[in-house]
């Protein structure tokens, strides 16, 4: 009786290990991992310059042409579990974002600077790149500037 006993309290602790270490992967999976792109700043710009021109690419990133235009590029409904390209235009309105931050500078001192990206889950970090990338391809367009080179690893 005593074996029995002790095999079903091993038991029980090997379960309630086990599932707690399930339930703690997926909370780390499902923890917010924002991701973005800095572009730096002249440091002499006024701030409310810098907020203005933050504003207005917030306002264009969020036109429903353009957020369907990037569904379509990157897949998302295939990669997000989506139905179709209007819904994950949706819900790319929803977790974009722009705001005012700092960058390091190529000489090692902060700059201000306007951060693009998503407010993606951990689990979708990859993605979140990618949509924070391909949003800046449409930064510089409609800043009419020449993209920085890109390091190829």
């Amino acid at each position: 009786m005593q074996r029995w006993i002790g095999l079903a309290l091993i038991t029980m602790i090997l379960v309630f290990v086990g599932s707690g270490y399930y339930a703690l992967r997926i909370y780390k999976e499902n923890r917010p991992q924002p991701m973005w792109v800095p572009m730096p700043l002249n440091p002499e710009l006024p701030f409310a310059k810098r907020a203005e021109v933050a504003n207005k690419i917030k306002e264009e990133l969020l036109k429903p042409d353009l957020l369907l235009q990037v569904s379509k590029d990157l897949a998302l409904p295939q990669k997000l579990g989506l139905k179709s390209h209007e819904q994950a235009a949706s819900e790319l309105a929803k977790i974009i974002f722009v705001d005012l931050g700092e960058a390091d500078s190529a000489m090692g001192i902060k700059v201000p600077a306007i951060n693009v990206g998503v407010k993606g889950k951990r689990k979708n970090l990859e993605i979140s790149g990618k949509i924070a990338m391909r949003l800046m391809e449409d930064v510089w367009k409609f800043l009419g500037m020449k993209p920085p080179p890109r390091k190829e690893f």
